[in-house]
């Protein structure tokens, strides 16, 4: 059977409403099995999703909070630490891969040390920012300082890392697998 209304076919003979349409159904055995209807009065059934509506937050500019101020502030103090990690860091890494170095002065592995503390430091206080970047976000106003200092944090957490991964791939791995190998 289908629906004199849509034409829609139904999916059993004892329905009272059109699923597609809505309209009702009349049960009449003289009624005819497919829709009569022309052409021009055919009208595919439509489809009608529901599109969700949501409330929109209107946008508060103002100014920076201790959230925006702090996060800028870890931020170039963990950049400032990879610089400082960078420079004890790749000068004693050369000294310590070339042991015959002619250099003198507080370096070798005890200044690798120093510049990986450093480089952790700094990561430390990059994913601080990052914190404060993130709780900037949600309870203070959209401010400038809150996105250099977001930023600005991301670069601190990546100039960080980079050192630390290379330290860790070139000098710490090979010594844990040697000491797997031989253990």
């Amino acid at each position: 059977m289908f629906c004199q209304n849509c034409g829609e076919k139904l999916e059993s003979q004892n329905q009272k409403f059109c699923a597609s349409c809505g309209s009702v159904i009349s049960n009449t055995t003289d009624a005819p099995q497919t829709p009569q209807l022309k052409a021009e009065q055919y009208q595919a059934p439509s489809k009608v999703w529901p599109v969700p509506v949501y409330e929109s937050k209107p946008i508060e500019v103002g100014e920076p909070g201790p959230h925006s101020k702090r996060s800028l502030a870890f931020a170039i103090v963990s950049l400032a630490l990879a610089a400082v990690g960078f420079v004890f860091g790749s000068s004693n890494f050369i000294r310590v891969m070339m042991p015959y170095s002619y250099s003198y002065g507080f370096g070798g592995v005890l200044g690798l040390i120093i510049g990986v503390i450093f480089n952790i430091t700094g990561l430390i206080f990059g994913i601080l920012s990052k914190k404060n970047c993130s709780n900037a976000r949600n309870f203070e106003p959209i401010n400038t300082l809150k996105k250099v200092g977001g930023v600005f944090a991301v670069f601190g957490i990546v100039i960080n890392s980079i050192p630390l991964a290379i330290i860790f791939i070139i000098l710490v791995l090979p010594i844990l697998v040697v000491l797997f190998i031989f253990f």
